[in-house]
C-alpha cells in the first residue's frame, strides 16, 4: 500500500522541509519504506547540527528561564549603591590627656539617617575595644597622638569611612596643689611627695603610691625650695616673704620648728644632716650656711658671683651651683666647703644644672646671652677635660635632672611647655611631653618610674610614667 509522508499525523511537512534546505540535503518524500526513515534522520541531525553547544552536554547544563541570559545576550548589569551625601571628617574634642575623656564629633552624616560607627587609634594601632564615641587615654599612652575613625553605613548607599587629624600628644596625668607651685622634692622611699605653693603660702604632701594630695601645711611665708634631710624625718622649706627655714615633721605634716636665715633661694642639705646651703644673701654673692641644730647662720660660701641655682650630686657630696655671670658651674665640695671652687666653663649663661650619678658629667641649661641671644641648648659637659661633649638643641631650656641610674636626662622647655627626654648614652631626644603651663622644676622618684613637675600658672603636677 502507498503511505504519502502527507498524512502522517507526527509530523509537519512544512518544518521538515525547512530544515531540509538548511542542510542542503535533497531527500525525497515520495520514497516508501526507507525513504520515511532517513528524511527522520536527515531531519534529526539538522536539528543537533544548529542547536546550542549547551545541548550538546545536558548533563551540566540547567534549563534556561526567561529571567536567564541566552549566549547571545549579555547579563544584565547591576546598578551601583547610592553615595552619602555628606560625610565630614570628624573632629576630637577635648584635651588629650591621661585620664581625661576625649569625645569624637563625627558632623552630619547625610542623607539622614545614617548608622556611624568608632573606632580609636594612638600612634596609628588600634585601641583593642575602644568603639564608642568617647575614649579616655591612659598612662601608657602618654606622649602618643590619638585619631578617631567614623564609619557610615546604610542601607542601598556605599559605606565610608573618614578619620580625624592627629591630637597634640597625650600629656601625663595632674594632681591639683596649691597655688602657684614652685618646686617639688621626694622622699628617699618615694613614699612622700612635698609640694611649695609659693602662691598659697602651703606646703602640699602627695601620697605617691595613690597621686593624692593627703595634707596641706601652712607657712608664715611663702616657700621658694625644698630639701628633705638626711635621715628622711624632716622637710626643710625656705620661704621669700618672712626669709625664714621652716622644718616640717615627714611623720605627723605639721611644721615642727622654724627660724630666721635673711636668705632665700635654692636648698641643699648636706650629706653630715647638720647643715643646709641656701642660694641667697643680703650680699648676693654669697651661699648662706644655716646650722640644723643650733638653728643658726655659720660662715657662708663665698662666690665672687651672683648666686643661682644650687644642685647637690646624687651622694651629696658636692654641690653644683649655675654662675650665670662667669658662664660656668662651681663645684662646691661639702667637706671643704671653704676651699677653692672648681669651675666648668659654658658659652652661654647657665640656668640651672645637673651632675650625672657617677660625677662625670655635669649637664647645663642655658640661658640667654646679651650679644649672641638665647642659646636654645643645654651642653654636656666632661669634668675630667672640662670640655663640652655635646650641645642638645632644646627650646628654653631651665630645670633639668638625671634619673637615678644615670640613663636618662629630663629637661623643661618654659616656652613650648613641655618635659624633653634625652637619651645620656647618645645625647638624643627620645621625647617630647605637653605639661601645664610655666613648668618650673621637676623631680624623679627614687626608683626611676616617675618624673614629677610642678606647672607653676595650672596649679597643678604632672606626673610622668618615664618611658
Amino acid at each position: 500500500m502507498t503511505r504519502n509522508i502527507a498524512n502522517c499525523p507526527t509530523l509537519s511537512t512544512v518544518s521538515i522541509f525547512r530544515e531540509v534546505d538548511v542542510m542542503s540535503a535533497p531527500v525525497s518524500v515520495q520514497r516508501r519504506g526507507l525513504g520515511f526513515a532517513l528524511t527522520v534522520l536527515t531531519v534529526g541531525v539538522a536539528v543537533l547540527a544548529s542547536a546550542p553547544a549547551a545541548l550538546a552536554n545536558p548533563a551540566t547544563s540547567a534549563p534556561r528561564t526567561l529571567s536567564q541570559p541566552t549566549a547571545s545576550q549579555p547579563s544584565a548589569i547591576q546598578p551601583a549603591a547610592n553615595q552619602l551625601t555628606a560625610t565630614p571628617v570628624p573632629t576630637i574634642s577635648g584635651v588629650p590627656q591621661a585620664g581625661r575623656r576625649l569625645t569624637a564629633v563625627p558632623g552630619t552624616w547625610k542623607p539622614a539617617p545614617v548608622a556611624l560607627s568608632y573606632r580609636w587609634k594612638v600612634n596609628g594601632v588600634v585601641v583593642s575595644g575602644a568603639t564608642a564615641s568617647t575614649f579616655t587615654p591612659s598612662n601608657t599612652q602618654v606622649g602618643k597622638r590619638v585619631t578617631v575613625t567614623v564609619t557610615g553605613t546604610k542601607a542601598g548607599y556605599q559605606t565610608v569611612s573618614k578619620t580625624s587629624a592627629l591630637t597634640k600628644p597625650v600629656a601625663p596625668a595632674t594632681i591639683a596643689v596649691g597655688t602657684n607651685p614652685r618646686e617639688l622634692v621626694v622622699t628617699a622611699n618615694g613614699r612622700w611627695a612635698y609640694v611649695a605653693n609659693a602662691g598659697a603660702r602651703t606646703v602640699s604632701v602627695i601620697d605617691a603610691t595613690i597621686g593624692t594630695v593627703v595634707a596641706t601645711i601652712p607657712l608664715g611665708g611663702d616657700p621658694r625650695a625644698l630639701a628633705v634631710s638626711t635621715n628622711q624625718k624632716q622637710v626643710f622649706v625656705s620661704t621669700c616673704s618672712d626669709e625664714k627655714i621652716y622644718a616640717l615633721n615627714i611623720a605627723t605634716n605639721t611644721v615642727a620648728y622654724s627660724f630666721k636665715t635673711g636668705a632665700c633661694g635654692d636648698l641643699v642639705a648636706t650629706l653630715d644632716g647638720k647643715s643646709l646651703y641656701i642660694g641667697g644673701s643680703p650680699s648676693l654673692f654669697d651661699i648662706t650656711v644655716a646650722t640644723i641644730a643650733t638653728r643658726s647662720i655659720a660662715e657662708p660660701i663665698f662666690t665672687g658671683a651672683p648666686v643661682g641655682e644650687l644642685t647637690p650630686s646624687a651622694d651629696r657630696k658636692k654641690v653644683y651651683l649655675s654662675n650665670g655671670d662667669d658662664y660656668g658651674v662651681l663645684i662646691i665640695d661639702t667637706a671643704a666647703p671653704q676651699g677653692p671652687l672648681r669651675q666648668f666653663n659654658t658659652s652661654h649663661p647657665p640656668i640651672a644644672s645637673a651632675p650625672s650619678p657617677d660625677g662625670t658629667t655635669v649637664y647645663a641649661s642655658l640661658g640667654r646671652d646679651l650679644i649672641t641671644g638665647p642659646s636654645n641648648a643645654v651642653e654636656v659637659i666632661d669634668t675630667a677635660t672640662n670640655r663640652v661633649r655635646a650641645s642638645i638643641a632644646i627650646n628654653a631650656p631651665s630645670a633639668l635632672t638625671v634619673s637615678p641610674d644615670g640613663t636618662k636626662l629630663f629637661v623643661l622647655s618654659t616656652e613650648n611647655n613641655t618635659i624633653v627626654t634625652i637619651s645620656a648614652a647618645t645625647n638624643r631626644v627620645l621625647s617630647r611631653v605637653p605639661v601645664g603651663r610655666t613648668p618650673t622644676s621637676l623631680a624623679v622618684t627614687p626608683d626611676g618610674s616617675k618624673v614629677g613637675i610642678t606647672n607653676y600658672d595650672d596649679n597643678t603636677v604632672s606626673v610622668l610614667r618615664v618611658f
